[in-house]
Order: structure tokens, then C-alpha cells, then sequence
């Protein structure tokens, strides 16, 4: 009985030691529970944020690849653009055109690179327009008063004391239009870009003979053109012709003209015509001229943004060079005039009236009804004489 007892606690024992060793194997094996509806919502929340990751991830890499492919293009040689430029002036003023030059070669770092070349270097001024719209040049620099037979515009720069200052040029030029319209009538006859007006030079008058008043002028033969010819002429009676610059000093002083017109005191001592005609006559009938630069089309296509915008701004930088050179020079010109025994005469003011209103009947009467081009600049420039009190 004893033993029987043993043998069953022994049994009870092992048992209990198999099934606690058994239960948690079991349990183990036994197949996972589904999560459960908040879990699996967690679940696919997550897997979409991974999806979004990984998709900036993506856009990261194509950023990188254009930042790559930009820094390459800026680590490329820049394109120089080797430009030819004639203008229409002698040599003697090529100083003015290299500081263009050396303005846009700075601002762009040397990408533009222009030659300058004076008048008849390529071609001759009469040649110059159609020279640069076919390409044979690449850029010029003239007056709008020299191609006047064409575009009738451009005598609107020589028309006798509308202005009476520079301020009211400039005004007319940059904010009544008048540049703009006389541009486009130049790109519209040629086929060229105007790049932009400036100004430079005064206009007057020197004689062989004493000048005091207009009446003294009668009779003259002079080197000038419309419309001062026209104005003079119908005022006193004088004979007006133009000639190269290269047959004036001769002409003075062999007496075959009396008088001429060649820009202000500076370009006069230039040409040495104080030294034959001993008269120079102030006010200044134009109180600056306003010649312009221009580019072949297809060139100016060819050339990014900012370089078209540093050809455009280095005219007006250019213009203040040129406008304060004469300023100076004037008056440095007027003492070797004095001194080489010429005579500062100056017109009365009813004399620079006269002109004054014959000047503002030829702008109504002729000159407006050349063109629509000429019919708009006549109304801006009305406009700016009532403004600035010139006129009623």
C-alpha cells in the first residue's frame, strides 16, 4: 500500500513537470491573433507616410542632378561676342566711342568685345544704315539729321532754338517720346535696332564777316542745311550748301562761303576754322544734337537679356561723358577762338525770336505732315513747348 502510494505521487509529480513544459511550447506554436482594426489603421498610415518619404527622397535626387547640370553650364567658357562698330565722326572722336566700348566691356565681363572703327573705315555715312541691317557691321553711331531725306524724322533734331536748354531736350527725348517715335521710323526704313538717343554737341554758327544780327547775314552763302536754311532765307535772303568736311576750311577761306555750321566752339578750333573766319555767333541755335546708337537685328537676337539691357544703359552712361567732354571742352575752345583773335558776337533777343516762331510755323506747316512719325513728334513737342512755357 505503501508502495502504491509512492508510485502515484511520483506520477502526480512528473505530470505536473510535463505540462508545465508542454503549455508554453504549445502556446508558441500556436498561430498568431490578427491585429486588431486600430493596429492595421496605424499600420497603413505609416505605409503611406513611407511611400510620401520616399517619393521627396526622388524629388531631392532630381534637384541635385539640374543643380549639377547648372553648375556645369556656369563653369563653361563664356561666349565673347567680337563686335564691329563705325561711327560717323572722324577719328579724332574715337576717344568717345572706346569709352562706350570699355563701358560694356566691363559690365559684361568681357563677353562683348567691340572694335571701333571712325567714318569711311568700312563704308561711307550714306552707306552706314543699310551696312549695319545686312550685317556688314555690327553696330553704328550717327546723327538722325545726316539721313533726314530719308526719314523725315530726323530733322526734327536741327530745328533752330525750339529748346533752350538741355534739360527740355532731354525731357522731349526720354519722357514725351520723341525718342521712341524717331527710333522706330529709323527701324522701320532700315531694318536695324535703335539702342538709344544721347546727347552730346551744341550747334553754331561762325562767319568770315561780322555777324551782329540776322540782317547781317543777308546775302550769305552759308554750309548749313533745312530748316535753318529755309528760316534764314526767308528772314534775310541767304543761299545755303553743303559740303564734305574736308572742302570747308578751304572754301572759308578762299571766300566761296561766308559762314558754316559744324557742331559748337570745340569742333570748330578742331577743324582749324577760327583761323580763316573770325565771327562766332552765340546763342547756340541748337543747344545739343542727339545722335543714337544702333545694332543688326539678327546680332541682338543672338545676345542674352543682360546683354542686350548693358548696350542699352552704356549709351546713356556714354551720353553723360560726351555731353559733359563738350561742356568743358566749349569753353577751353572759346579762349583759343579769343585768343586767335575771333569775335564772340551774340544775337539780339528779338532776332532769336524770330527765328524762334518761324522755327514753331515750319513745325506745324511742313514738318508734321511729312509722316504719322513726324505728325507725332510735332504733337509731343507742342505739347513740351506750352509745358515749358516757350509757347502760348
Amino acid at each position: 500500500m505503501e508502495r502504491r502510494g509512492l508510485l502515484k505521487a511520483v506520477v502526480g509529480i512528473g505530470l505536473v513537470l510535463i505540462l508545465g513544459l508542454a503549455l508554453p511550447l504549445m502556446s508558441a506554436c500556436a498561430p498568431a491573433a490578427a491585429p486588431g482594426e486600430e493596429a492595421a489603421e496605424e499600420i497603413a498610415e505609416l505605409e503611406d507616410e513611407l511611400v510620401a518619404e520616399k517619393a521627396k527622397v526622388g524629388d531631392l535626387e532630381d534637384e541635385v542632378t539640374d543643380l549639377e547640370k547648372e553648375i556645369a553650364e556656369l563653369r563653361k567658357p563664356a561666349q565673347v561676342y567680337k563686335v564691329r562698330m563705325q561711327h560717323s565722326w572722324g577719328a579724332a572722336e574715337n576717344h568717345f566711342f572706346e569709352q562706350y566700348a570699355d563701358i560694356v566691356r566691363e559690365m559684361t565681363g568681357g563677353r562683348i568685345d567691340i572694335t571701333i572703327f571712325s567714318d569711311g573705315e568700312i563704308v561711307t555715312v550714306d552707306e552706314l544704315p543699310d551696312a549695319v541691317a545686312m550685317g556688314m557691321i555690327d553696330m553704328g553711331h550717327t546723327h538722325p539729321s545726316f539721313y533726314s531725306g530719308v526719314v523725315p524724322e530726323g530733322y526734327f533734331e536741327y530745328a533752330p532754338y525750339l529748346w533752350s536748354t538741355l534739360d527740355e531736350v532731354m525731357a522731349v527725348l526720354y519722357e514725351y517720346g520723341v525718342g521712341d517715335i524717331c527710333g522706330e521710323a529709323f527701324e522701320e526704313t532700315f531694318g536695324f535696332h535703335v539702342l538709344g538717343f544721347q546727347p552730346d554737341d551744341y550747334g553754331a554758327l561762325i562767319f568770315t564777316r561780322e555777324i551782329n544780327s540776322i540782317a547781317d547775314m543777308a546775302g550769305a552763302m552759308i554750309n548749313i542745311e533745312d530748316p535753318l536754311a529755309s528760316i534764314l532765307d526767308e528772314l534775310v535772303g541767304v543761299s545755303a550748301t553743303y559740303m564734305s568736311p574736308e572742302e570747308m576750311y578751304t572754301a572759308l577761306a578762299l571766300g566761296t562761303i561766308d559762314g558754316l555750321e559744324w557742331g559748337g566752339a570745340k569742333c570748330m578750333v578742331d577743324m582749324g576754322f577760327h583761323e580763316v573766319a573770325k565771327y562766332f555767333v552765340r546763342p547756340y541755335h541748337v543747344i545739343v544734337w542727339t545722335p543714337f546708337y544702333f545694332i543688326n537685328v539678327d546680332l541682338r537676337g543672338e545676345l542674352p537679356a543682360d546683354l542686350q539691357a548693358i548696350l542699352r544703359e552704356a549709351v546713356y552712361a556714354n551720353g553723360i561723358y560726351m555731353r559733359s567732354y563738350y561742356a568743358a571742352e566749349e569753353e577751353k575752345s572759346l579762349a583759343i577762338m579769343r585768343e586767335a583773335g575771333v569775335t564772340v558776337c551774340t544775337l539780339p533777343e528779338e532776332d532769336v525770336n524770330a527765328i524762334l516762331q518761324l522755327s514753331v510755323k515750319w513745325l506745324e506747316e511742313e514738318f508734321a505732315v511729312m509722316s504719322p512719325g513726324c505728325a507725332s513728334i510735332a504733337d509731343a513737342a507742342f505739347e513740351a513747348l506750352r509745358d515749358f512755357g516757350r509757347i502760348d
